[in-house]
């Protein structure tokens, strides 16, 4: 199993991607400009990419969008999608934790805080990943 170890960082805005960027430092990062692009970059990275931050707002695919191909193609379940946006209201995050948005990060943010968050997240999913692969070898001895 190769561990992966690339962001996909989705946002319109050219500033908010670098500043993302620059955050993770140990990381491969894949930018997008918009959901449409994210999903080509998806596709065509799926085995690299451990996480997907985007923002909600932005044009000819939206985040929601975005969402709800990783939630229809069942990806929400392969790699956590952080939606990163100053849109806090009840009916976005709502809908964003609907799609399988695993976390939602109000901008503005803090930089560590925001970090540790999404490295803990990855992690988990990892961990997951071992497990299940794991289960999967045992039920093939048996």
């Amino acid at each position: 199993m190769t561990e992966k170890n690339t962001l996909l960082i989705v946002d319109d805005y050219e500033f908010n991607r670098l500043m993302l960027c620059d955050m993770f430092p140990n990381y491969n990062i894949i930018e997008a400009e918009n959901g449409f692009k994210a999903i080509e970059e998806y596709e065509k990275h799926k085995d690299e990419i451990c996480a997907v931050l985007s923002d909600i707002m932005m044009p000819v695919l939206d985040g929601f969008g975005l969402l709800d191909y990783f939630f229809k193609n069942k990806y929400v379940y392969k790699v956590p999608v952080f939606i990163i946006s100053a849109d806090t209201s009840n009916k976005a995050l709502t809908k964003a934790f609907d799609y399988g948005a695993e976390d939602i990060i109000a901008k503005p943010f803090n930089i560590n805080f925001v970090r540790k968050r999404i490295e803990n997240i990855i992690e988990l999913y990892r961990l997951r990943e071992i497990l299940s692969s794991q289960m999967d070898d045992d039920e093939d001895e048996v």
